[in-house]
C-alpha cells in the first residue's frame, strides 16, 4: 500500500508539474500573441511607429518569423504611406498653381475638388466649401452642367467653347471620366468599379483677343497699303501715256508719285519700329535725364515747322532750378515721343494757334510732361482710341490730314516701356492736351 501510495503521489506531482508547465507556457504564449495582436491593431489604425516588445519572442522560433514578417510589413507600409503623402502634396501643389481650372466630381455629380484657377474663372467664392455640393450649385451654369451630365451618362470625352460665369470669359471646357477600381482581392472583373468626372477649364480670352488684334492688324495694314499702291500704279500708268506729249503734267505726276512713296516709306518705317518695340527688341538705355533740356531740344527742332504753319510754340517751366528732379529715362526715345506729339499738335492746329510744352511734378515719384494745343480737338468718341494702331480721327470732323495712325501707338509703347502712362484730354473744337509720366530718378 505504501508503494502504491508513493507511486500515486509521484504521478499526481508529475501531472501537477506538467499542468503548471503547460499553464505557464500557455500564458506566456498568450502574452506574446496579445502583444502581436496589439501591434497589428495599431498598424491597422495607421500607427506605424509603435515598437514591438521582443523580450519574450526572441527565444520562440515559432513566433520569431511572425515577428520579423510584422516588422517588415510595418516598414513597407511606412514607405508606401510616405510615398503616397509626397505624391498627394505634389499633386495638390500642381493643382493650386495651374492656370487651368480643374474640377472633379463623383459619379453622382457632387464636387469633390476645385482648384483656385477654377474658382477665379467661375467667380466661385474662396470661402465657399464645395465638398458635398452638386456641380450645378457650384458652377451655376446650365451648359457646363449639361456637358458633365452627358459625360457621366455615356462616358464620352467632350470639348466645347463656352462663355461661363458672371464675367463671361471664353473657356475651352473638357469633360472626361476617370475609371476607378474599388475593393481588394478577387477577380478583376468581380471588383466594383467607380467613376470620377474631371472638368478642365482653359481660359482662351487672351488668345481670342490676340487673334482679333492680329486679324485687325492684317486688315488695317492691307487697307493702308492698298490705297497708296493703287494710286501710285494709276499715276504711273497715266505718266506713261503723257510723258512725251505733256512734260509739265508728267513732272506733276512724278512729284505726286514721290509723295506717295514717301508716305509708304514712313508707314513701313513706323510699322517696323512699332513691331520692334512691342516685341521687346528695342532696348532702353536709361540714365539720369533733365526733362526740361529734352523739351527745349524737341521744341528747337520743331520750331521751324511751327513757324511755317503760323503757330506759336512755347515752353512753360513751373519748377525752380534747384528743386527740379532728374528723371530716369532713355533721352533718345523721349525726344522721339516729344517730336511725335509736337508734330501731331502742329498738324491739327489752325494758323494763329499756339502749342505749349511744360513739365512738372506728378506725385512723389513721377514727372508729367504736357503738350497742349489750341487746335481742332478730338471728338469724344475717339478719345479712348487715338493710341490704337492705325486709328485715325475722321478728316471730315477735324479738317486736318491724318497721318499713318502709328505715331501715337509708338509713343504709348515707349512711355509704357519707361513704366509711365500716357493719356489725352480734349475739348472738341477748342484744343487737346497730351500727357505722359516718367519716373523720377531715385538717389537711394
Amino acid at each position: 500500500m505504501e508503494i502504491a501510495a508513493t507511486i500515486l503521489i509521484a504521478i499526481l506531482a508529475a501531472l501537477m508539474g506538467v499542468g503548471v508547465t503547460v499553464l505557464y507556457y500557455r500564458r506566456r504564449t498568450n502574452r506574446r500573441l496579445q502583444n502581436l495582436t496589439l501591434l497589428l491593431k495599431k498598424l491597422a489604425l495607421g500607427d506605424l511607429t509603435a515598437p514591438l516588445d521582443t523580450s519574450e519572442i526572441e527565444d520562440d522560433p515559432q513566433l520569431t518569423d511572425l515577428k520579423f514578417a510584422i516588422n517588415q510589413l510595418a516598414i513597407e507600409l511606412r514607405t508606401v504611406i510616405v510615398r503616397i503623402s509626397t505624391e498627394r502634396n505634389t499633386m495638390a501643389a500642381l493643382l493650386e498653381n495651374m492656370t487651368d481650372g480643374i474640377i472633379s466630381t463623383d459619379a453622382d455629380g457632387y464636387v469633390t475638388l476645385i482648384n483656385d484657377a477654377a474658382r477665379n474663372l467661375l467667380s466661385v467664392s474662396p470661402n465657399l466649401s464645395v465638398e458635398g455640393r452638386s456641380f450645378i450649385q457650384v458652377v451655376r451654369d446650365h451648359e457646363l452642367n449639361a456637358m458633365l451630365r452627358q459625360t457621366l451618362e455615356d462616358g464620352q470625352e467632350r470639348v466645347q467653347l463656352l462663355e461661363v460665369g458672371p464675367r463671361r470669359p471664353q473657356l475651352q471646357v473638357k469633360t472626361a471620366l476617370i475609371e476607378e477600381e474599388s475593393g481588394v482581392g478577387g477577380e478583376p472583373e468581380k471588383r466594383e468599379s467607380g467613376r470620377t468626372a474631371l472638368v478642365v477649364l482653359q481660359d482662351l480670352t487672351e488668345l481670342s483677343r490676340l487673334e482679333r488684334i492680329r486679324r485687325d492688324f492684317v486688315a488695317n495694314i492691307s487697307h493702308e497699303l492698298r490705297t497708296p499702291l493703287a494710286s501710285t500704279k494709276l499715276m504711273v500708268e497715266t505718266l506713261q501715256a503723257i510723258i512725251e506729249d505733256d512734260p509739265q503734267a508728267a513732272r506733276d505726276f512724278l512729284r505726286r508719285i514721290d509723295t506717295e512713296i514717301d508716305g509708304l516709306t514712313q508707314l513701313v518705317r513706323e510699322l517696323l519700329e512699332l513691331s520692334r518695340i512691342e516685341s521687346g527688341q528695342v532696348k532702353l538705355y536709361l540714365r539720369s535725364v533733365d526733362l526740361r533740356e529734352l523739351i527745349e531740344q524737341a521744341a528747337e527742332r520743331m520750331k521751324p515747322q511751327a513757324e511755317r504753319s503760323g503757330l506759336d510754340l512755347s515752353i512753360t517751366l513751373r519748377s525752380s532750378e534747384d528743386s527740379f528732379p532728374q528723371a530716369l529715362a532713355d533721352p533718345d526715345r523721349l525726344i522721339q515721343v516729344l517730336i511725335n506729339l509736337i508734330h501731331n499738335a502742329i498738324k491739327f492746329t489752325p494758323v494763329g494757334g499756339s502749342i505749349k510744352l511744360s513739365v512738372e511734378r506728378f506725385g512723389a515719384d513721377k514727372l508729367v510732361v504736357k503738350v497742349a494745343d489750341t487746335g481742332v480737338g478730338i471728338p469724344p468718341d475717339d478719345l479712348t482710341r487715338v493710341f490704337e494702331r492705325f486709328y485715325k480721327v475722321d478728316k471730315a470732323r477735324t479738317g486736318a490730314e491724318a497721318g499713318t495712325g502709328l505715331g501715337l501707338a509708338i509713343a504709348k509703347h515707349v512711355i509704357q516701356a519707361h513704366s509711365g502712362e500716357v493719356w489725352v484730354e480734349s475739348d472738341f473744337g477748342a484744343g487737346s492736351t497730351f500727357f505722359f509720366t516718367i519716373p523720377v530718378l531715385s538717389i537711394y
